[in-house]
């Protein structure tokens, strides 16, 4: 039986998780160039390091579910980024680490709205209510917000910001292109 530990950790152990924390620094690298494909493929093979060196459950693991979702959203593949950032949601959302849990949250709401699952993202980011928001301006600098700080969309009802300026950056860079108006 495998043990996932950092205790002492074996040399295998050591050199897996080692190769994955690179794979997905060179992945975010190269997402930050534009070559979302080139990420994708580096954050598959640290995911395939992780699963064996720290299990599914890892928040380890739940980081790299997280940017590969994001990369497979950026290319348009939905349904694997929905896949992928439903089960980083659930680590972190059991983890306790709120802001990671938060992002990861975000992310998940991106795609829902992408699909017009407007009620299904609006609960997604609720699930953060009161006090562990995350901005919907993807560029925003990170922290957590209560939701009394949060400014809604006033068309689709199902996404926040933590200002107008964020608010204006998502609309023309993002949320425009799915935008709806909603009775929620």
């Amino acid at each position: 039986m495998e043990v996932h530990t950092t205790i002492n950790p074996s040399l295998n152990f050591a050199t897996l998780s080692k190769r994955a924390e690179g794979l997905n620094n060179e992945g975010f690298q190269l997402s930050n160039l534009g070559d979302n494909a080139g990420a994708e493929l580096l954050h598959k093979q640290a995911l395939e390091l992780k699963l064996r060196a720290h299990g599914p459950n890892s928040t380890k693991t739940a980081l790299t579910l997280n940017a590969l979702g994001e990369v497979q959203s950026l290319q348009g593949k939905f349904e694997e980024a929905e896949a992928n950032l439903r089960k980083a949601v659930a680590i972190r959302n059991a983890s306790g680490g709120a802001f990671d849990a938060a992002v990861s949250r975000e992310n998940l709401a991106q795609v829902l709205e992408t699909k017009e699952k407007f009620s299904e993202a609006k609960e997604i980011r609720d699930h953060g209510r009161p006090d562990k928001l995350s901005c919907g301006n993807y560029n925003c600098p990170g922290q957590l917000f209560a939701f009394s700080q949060m400014k809604q969309c006033s068309r689709c009802h199902c996404i926040y910001y933590c200002s107008v300026a964020c608010q204006k950056r998502d609309w023309k860079s993002r949320h425009k292109r799915f935008c709806k108006e909603t009775d929620l």
